[in-house]
């Protein structure tokens, strides 16, 4: 004959082991920025892997599209993104080291940007970049024509930004002002 079995009351009760109490660990913005000199390094560092990821690619597109030919005004724009992605790694370094995290995992995606924070400018600049990239190299059609015209781009991207953060600054006035 079998042996009773207790009963699973008179089973021990098995805790699962719990992590120490410790702070969180703190980002080190100097390191961050010295490690985005390789682009999307730093955001990397961070645990922003996301923003790394965007980073380095849009820097490696541009400079696929600048090894295609001679763009004077390409270079600026590379520099650019380059010396943006430093200084973005070692501020995020810092606003992690406060408490404002991003997107820190697969649980944190984007969120869309609210108004006057430059997504929409800067998916129309990225559409447009890849799009005029993709005319020039896969269907060999010359473009140097448009670099006569990019401060046009320039005055249409800081007009839409003052028009977004008029618009915001409206929308606070007018919930001060009407209290719900």
């Amino acid at each position: 004959m079998e042996a009773a079995r207790p009963a699973d009351s008179a089973l021990p009760e098995v805790k699962a082991p719990t992590a120490p109490d410790r702070p969180p660990l703190l980002k080190k913005p100097l390191l961050a920025g010295l490690l985005a000199l390789f682009p999307g390094v730093g955001n990397l560092y961070n645990g922003l892997y996301l923003r790394g990821a965007l980073f380095f690619a849009v820097v490696a597109t541009l400079l696929a599209i600048g090894s295609e030919g001679e763009h004077p005004v390409l270079g600026f724009v590379v520099a650019f993104a380059w010396i943006f992605n430093v200084l973005d790694s070692y501020r995020q370094a810092q606003l992690i080291n406060y408490g404002y995290a991003q997107d820190l995992g697969l649980e944190d995606l984007p969120a869309l940007p609210k108004a006057g924070q430059g997504g929409l400018a800067a998916g129309v600049l990225l559409f447009v970049l890849g799009a005029a990239a993709s005319l020039q190299i896969y269907f060999d059609v010359d473009l140097s024509w448009l670099l006569e015209f990019w401060p046009l781009g320039l005055m249409a991207a800081g007009g839409w930004l003052i028009l977004s953060w008029y618009r915001e600054r409206r929308r606070r006035q007018d919930a001060e002002e009407n209290p719900a």
